[in-house]
């Protein structure tokens, strides 16, 4: 029967770490190679673009929600103002005197 001993965090980041290297070697042995990386250069090129499309559609977004606060804190002063002389009565005699109701004695 064959038992396994769970890696530790270090050996998992150490393994990380050879693989990344051999990534690093292989990039190296590509480049010494001569192979073209014209390819690569131009999905980076596409990648910033796309970045930089991101950004502006961002700040877009971020105009759009800026307007958008401005618009509901207007509504909120209209809504504000118009239910400033507003009274809700708590009692029978509030209502009566709101309504300049008099009783005779």
């Amino acid at each position: 029967m064959t038992t396994y001993t769970p890696l530790t965090r270090e050996q998992k980041l150490q393994a990380e770490f050879v693989v990344q290297l051999g990534n690093i070697a292989e990039a190296i042995r590509s480049a010494a190679r001569g192979e073209d990386s014209s390819e690569l250069n131009a999905t980076i090129g596409a990648l910033q673009a796309e970045v930089s499309n991101l950004a502006a559609a961002n700040a877009n977004l971020s105009q759009q929600l800026a307007d958008a606060n401005n618009l509901v804190s207007d509504l909120q002063a209209q809504v504000n103002k118009l239910h400033e002389g507003d009274i809700t009565p708590d009692s029978i005699q509030e209502v009566m005197e709101h309504l300049d109701i008099q009783v005779g004695e």
